[in-house]
Order: C-alpha cells, then sequence, then structure tokens
C-alpha cells in the first residue's frame, strides 16, 4: 500500500484575525475568520441564529506560509440569502455492506505536536493517541482543519465519539478543501440525524442533503462511523458500515485536503473524540 507524507493544515473559525501564542511557529499553522450562512429548507431560522453572532470587521490580511499558500484565501464577507438553496433530489437506498475493507493507503496517527490547538473558540488536544476535538460553545460557528495528501477519490472514513453533545451540534468528516475554500463533508448530529453539506467559498452552508434521522447511527457517547465513497459527480455516504443515501453534485472537482469539522449550536465545551481517520485508495 501507498505510503503518504502527512502535512496538517489548520483552518479554524475565529473572533478575530490573530495567531494564538499557545501554537509552536514551527507548526505553520494557519489562522482565518469566518461565519457561515445556513442555507437549508429551514434557511429563516438558521439565519437569525447565525445573526446573534457578531461578525469581525476591520480585519488585517494574513500572511500565508510559502508553502501553504494552495490551503489560504482571505474570508469573504457573509451574505444574507434572500431564498433558501433548492435541494437536489437524492436516492434512498437499501442498506447494504461497508465498501471499503483491507490495509488502508492512509492512516492518521494523532501526534500532540501537529494537533495540539488552543484559543478562545476550539480545544484540539492529543490525548491517549486520540484526539479531543472541542467547540467552546460558539453558536454557528464551524471550525475545520486538514491534512495532506491531497485527494479526489476514494473511500475516506472517521471514528468518534461525542460524549457531552446536545441537540443540533454538529461534527462532520470533510472532503476536497480547495484553494477556494470551498468543501463537502458528511456531518452528524447529537439528536442523530446525518446530511451533506457543501460549503461555498462565499461563506455559506448549504445542506445538499437534508439532515434527517436515521437508526445506523448509535447513541452519541457511542461509537461511531461515517464514510464518504467518492468518486468524480457521484457521492455514497456509510454510517457504521451501512449505505444510508448517495448523491451526484458538482461544485467540488479536484483534489483536496481532508480532515474534520465542528460547529456548536450553543453547547459550551462540545467535544468529538476522534479516534481514527482512514483513507482508501481507488486504484
Amino acid at each position: 500500500m501507498k505510503k503518504f507524507t502527512l502535512t496538517t493544515i489548520f483552518i479554524l473559525f475565529l473572533a478575530a484575525c490573530n495567531y494564538p501564542q499557545q501554537i509552536d511557529p514551527s507548526q505553520d499553522p494557519v489562522v482565518q475568520t469566518r461565519v457561515a450562512v445556513l442555507l437549508t429548507q429551514g434557511a429563516e431560522t438558521a439565519v437569525e441564529e447565525t445573526e446573534t453572532v457578531e461578525a469581525p470587521v476591520e480585519q488585517e490580511p494574513i500572511t500565508p506560509y510559502p508553502d501553504e499558500e494552495t490551503a489560504i484565501q482571505q474570508p469573504a464577507t457573509p451574505q444574507q440569502p434572500t431564498q433558501p438553496a433548492a435541494v437536489p433530489p437524492t436516492t434512498t437506498p437499501e442498506l447494504s455492506e461497508e465498501p471499503w475493507s483491507g490495509t488502508p493507503d492512509f492512516q492518521e496517527d494523532f501526534d500532540q505536536t501537529r494537533w495540539d490547538f488552543e484559543n478562545d473558540y476550539l480545544l484540539s488536544k492529543v490525548v491517549n493517541d486520540q484526539l479531543e476535538y472541542t467547540s467552546k460553545g460558539t453558536p454557528w460557528w464551524s471550525s475545520w482543519y486538514t491534512v495532506r495528501p491531497e485527494q479526489e477519490n476514494g473511500y475516506f472514513e472517521t471514528t468518534f465519539t461525542m460524549p457531552n453533545c446536545s441537540g443540533p451540534d454538529r461534527f462532520g468528516l470533510v472532503i476536497r478543501l480547495s484553494s477556494n475554500h470551498d468543501f463537502y463533508y458528511v456531518g452528524v448530529t447529537c439528536d442523530s440525524t446525518w446530511g451533506f453539506t457543501y460549503y461555498t467559498s462565499n461563506n455559506q452552508s448549504v445542506d445538499l442533503v437534508s439532515y434527517s434521522n436515521t437508526t445506523a447511527l448509535n447513541p452519541p457517547h457511542e461509537s461511531n462511523r461515517i464514510g464518504i465513497l467518492a468518486e468524480d459527480n457521484s457521492f455514497e455516504f456509510y454510517i457504521n458500515g451501512q449505505l444510508v443515501g448517495s448523491i451526484t453534485h458538482d461544485a467540488v472537482d479536484g483534489e483536496g485536503t481532508f480532515g474534520f469539522v465542528t460547529r456548536s449550536s450553543g453547547t459550551t465545551d462540545f467535544k468529538t473524540v476522534i479516534s481514527e481517520l482512514k483513507y482508501w485508495s481507488l486504484d
């Protein structure tokens, strides 16, 4: 199986553009600020909640590190939508066996020197070879980071628990984070729903597959696996090895980095404990 050299890219939603003092500069974190406008069939309610968060103003431009230029873009000004985005039709396939087995082409071994990070909004800390990824509770703000190698197609999977979440608190698996800073992710919530989201370069969060309940999810304090099988514009979604949905979409193509996203609905110290991140090539 192929082995890859890993470079970690931190991309965090903050309330001000600054570099945290807790980070070793040699790790080259990239700090940015964004607020998402949520576009779903229930967008009006979500936008009201987003407006309670004060967006940053008069931000200083961020100078990218030379080897991270493709992962950086200055945040755009959030735009209020005039109407919800259309939700494309999706299939509801029968449950099936998981799509991949055997030794993965990539497996993350969480390392403190790469993953430990803290600021006013997020705590990312390796404990006992697992990543504790904690949103400190700013409502409707999302924090994400991704890792190389860049991939387009393949099967991506993560294993995790959410020990202290509530309601619509959300954790997701990110793929194809591009140089334009748009990406896809499959997410799950504390109230046992799942969906598929497109995060746009204009700071809009569009739920392409509306979040809905599924019996494939275990309770949030128990272990769950979520996976995406991506091949060009076709995507299949797996929860604990069961196929729960699929869709075709063309907005983000080409290679990109992959990793995690978290969004608190207001729960203080909403924590996701991540034990695995894996990737299998389609080759």
